[in-house]
């Protein structure tokens, strides 16, 4: 993971969108004082969460925005966004580029992102302190805080090791035990004041209550004799209600089929009534035969008359009629000739009138004769038709009168037989009669049979229930449950010794209802309590042990990381200073002692441990590291007698010796050598570039020699607006092109 580019909008004096991007190695900054080199190292400072205003070198919180210059107005907000090349996910996110930023706006609102999703704060401090990045205060060193790393005190020199070592993560766990610890004993505490009140009340409701547990054991013993004496009971109720119920079933079914067969004969018997009592059958019979005979007699008179008739047209002995139609018709077309020859001729006889009228009157007379042929002839013949009609009327009439006659003696039969079939069905409804008055008889007795065992089945239900009210009141609402699952035998005498515990139970008494509810809560509290009281105490025992493994994480790391930093402190010192000698001491303070008096009515109780920051070494806390530096040819004095140049180079000697024990990813110098001088410049350039393959440096710088360590050089300048602008050149690409040139 390396730093890969640095987004700067709005920020001080970046009042443009300004990039620059970064490669592993060594990256110099440069350019003129005030133009602006500074505001990289607190962007960074900044993206990353910084709070502190005087860090940031401002005063009030919006002064990281643009404030403005006479020829460029202010800006309403500042961004700055920093990019991580993640392939090798030293982040842990799944992204090969991790981009986190930061925005703040005039009106006080503020954002962060992350690969432009906005979280909180303490998601990118978390995010950094699982990189690596956040558990280092030396990422960002800025300009004149080196000579922190030693005159902060042996408080500050041991802090930094710390962060170097990795142990804060520990430090933030053994803090949290210590929270949780301290809560846990106060809420002990507080368990065993609650059991130590409850207790007393507890034994006096146990004393109470004592005479519960005998009536119980009565009671349970009164229940099952109870419940024995109740299913004997319901068993042989049940018994007697079978039997019944089988009984009534049998009635009822023989009273079905009595009810079914008076039923049917009496709608048999009401038919033959109806037909008993409706005469229209008989009378339209006697009606139908003498209607046959008066009409019989109607067609015989008709008869007579019709022979006496025909009789006298038969004397006559009419002829029959023919008419030769095929003559008439040749009479009448000759006639038809003259007509329409006279008509053709009719000129010629305007002058012989005489001759005219004689052939007209000829003509006439002819037609008369003709027609009165044909009437003369249609005259015999319609009397000759009505003959024929007479006697074919006749016939019919003959015909008429037989099937009449077959009538009358259909009818006459039909009237005798009917007679027979009435007295015969008078018969039969006197025997259905008596039948239906037997089967009633029969129902009758059968009703009252079924009406006794009513009666009796009503008075063994009243008993069941009488018994089930006494259940109820005994066993309670589950009472046929209890009783229907209870299959043992009856013991002797059961009634006896339901009346004997029920006697003993009397002699006990009641218990108040409210005292057994106060004994159930209290034992419960008590019970609870003193469960409760048994997990903080387990609790605490884990706690405990968990700040023991914390405390020896901590010495453990805080050894390691001591002894590996102070050899190479001694060895970057003799480098930087041309020899020399320069030792770390661990200042130790033995806690105060404390006795801890534990008894069985007093809670457990753990004196606390010391606070994050206060590493604890073999039961003495440490409370700093005392670094003594001689250069050559001094004598050994303190951090306070050296010059300023030679705090610089012991406080770059000491960065020097962290880095190389406990690479940070990358680190940003702000004129950490501006007080060296040309010779001490080379020395500390050597360091970076051997440092420069494990550690990513940025450094904002007027050295020639750190330049040239580097492989990129940015330039900032500032112009009259008061913005700062960013010029690249990468060393390389300018060697190349000078050897060409």
């Amino acid at each position: 993971m390396y730093l890969k580019k640095l987004e700067i909008h709005g920020f001080k004096s970046f009042a443009k969108k300004t990039a620059l991007e970064f490669e592993p190695g060594i990256t110099s900054v440069v350019g003129p004082n005030g133009s602006g080199k500074s505001n990289i190292a607190d962007s960074l400072r900044w993206v990353f969460g910084e709070q502190s205003l005087k860090l940031l070198r401002g005063k009030k919180t919006e002064d990281v925005i643009f404030a403005g210059s006479d020829q460029k107005a202010r800006l309403g907000g500042a961004e700055v966004l920093v990019s991580f090349d993640n392939s090798n996910r030293v982040i842990p996110i799944d992204y090969s580029e991790v981009v986190i930023g930061r925005r703040l706006f005039r009106n006080g609102n503020s954002e962060y992102l992350i690969n432009d999703n906005q979280v909180r704060l303490l998601d990118i401090q978390d995010l950094l302190l699982k990189s690596g990045v956040g558990n280092t205060s030396y990422c960002v060193i800025g300009q004149g805080m080196i000579d922190n790393f030693i005159l902060g005190g042996p408080q500050a020199i041991k802090e930094l090791i710390e962060d170097a070592s990795g142990v804060k993560p520990y430090y933030v766990k053994r803090e949290r035990a210590l929270r949780k610890f301290d809560h846990t004993e106060s809420n002990l505490t507080q368990a065993g004041a609650l059991i130590a009140e409850i207790e007393p009340r507890l034994k006096s409701l146990r004393r109470q209550t004592r005479k519960l547990e005998q009536r119980e054991d009565l009671e349970r013993e009164l229940r099952e004799m109870q419940t024995a004496y109740f299913s004997e009971i319901f068993r042989g109720l049940q018994k007697q209600t079978s039997e019944l119920d089988a009984k009534i079933g049998i009635f009822d079914k023989q009273i079905d089929e009595l009810e079914k067969e008076i039923l049917a004969l009496s709608e048999d018997i009401e038919k033959e009534e109806k037909t008993r009592e409706n005469k229209s059958s008989a009378v339209v019979l006697q009606s139908e035969l003498e209607e046959l005979r008066k009409t019989k007699q109607r067609l015989l008179e008709e008869q007579s008359f019709l022979r006496g008739k025909l009789k006298v047209e038969e004397l006559k002995n009419l002829p029959e009629p023919k008419i030769n139609w095929v003559l008439v018709r040749d009479k009448f077309r000759a006639v038809l000739e003259k007509f329409r020859a006279f008509a053709k001729n009719f000129s010629k006889y305007r002058d012989e009138p005489e001759s005219w009228r004689s052939e007209s009157d000829e003509m006439e007379n002819e037609l008369k004769q003709l027609l009165e042929e044909i009437d003369t002839r249609s005259s015999e013949h319609k009397e000759r038709q009505g003959f024929e009609q007479g006697k074919k009327r006749l016939e019919e009439l003959n015909n008429e009168v037989d099937k009449i006659s077959t009538l009358i003696a259909a009818a006459e039969e039909k009237v005798r037989s009917f007679i027979e079939q009435a007295e015969q069905k008078k018969n039969q409804l006197f025997v259905k009669e008596r039948l239906f008055r037997n089967k009633q008889e029969t129902l009758l007795k059968i009703r009252d049979q079924k009406n006794s065992l009513s009666i009796e089945q009503a008075k063994l239900q009243t008993r069941k229930e009488n018994y089930e009210n006494e259940a109820l009141a005994a066993l309670g609402r589950d009472y046929t449950q209890v009783v229907s699952s209870y299959a043992l035998a009856v013991p002797e005498g059961v009634l006896d010794r339901i009346a004997r515990l029920k006697k003993q139970l009397e002699i006990i008494g009641g218990v108040d209802d409210l005292v057994l509810q106060e004994y159930k809560e209290t034992e419960s509290r008590f019970q609870y309590l003193t469960s409760q009281t048994e997990d903080l105490e387990k609790a605490i025992a884990d706690l405990r042990t968990v700040i023991a493994e914390l405390d020896e994480s901590i010495k453990k790391e805080f050894d390691n990381a001591y002894n590996k930093i102070s050899e190479k402190f001694s060895e970057y010192f003799r480098v930087l200073f041309g020899g020399g000698k320069a030792t770390m001491t661990i200042l130790r303070e033995k806690p105060e002692l404390s006795e801890e008096i534990e008894t069985e009515e007093s809670a457990p109780s753990l004196n606390p441990s010391p606070r994050a920051g206060e590493g604890r070494v073999r039961g003495a806390e440490i409370v700093g590291i005392e670094i003594r530096a001689t250069p050559p040819g001094k004598k050994l004095a303190g951090i306070a007698a050296l010059s300023g140049g030679e705090r610089a180079l012991t406080s770059i000697a000491l960065l020097s010796a962290i880095l190389a024990t406990f690479p940070s990813p990358f680190v940003v110098l702000d004129e950490v050598d501006a007080a060296l001088d040309e010779a001490n410049s080379i020395r500390f350039a050597k360091i970076l570039g051997t440092l420069a393959s494990k550690t990513q440096f940025i450094t904002i710088t007027h050295n020639r020699e750190t330049m040239r360590q580097s492989h990129t050089l940015y330039g900032v300048t500032m112009g009259e607006d008061g913005v700062s602008r960013v010029l690249s050149l990468k060393l390389e690409q300018a060697a190349a092109y000078s050897s060409k040139n």
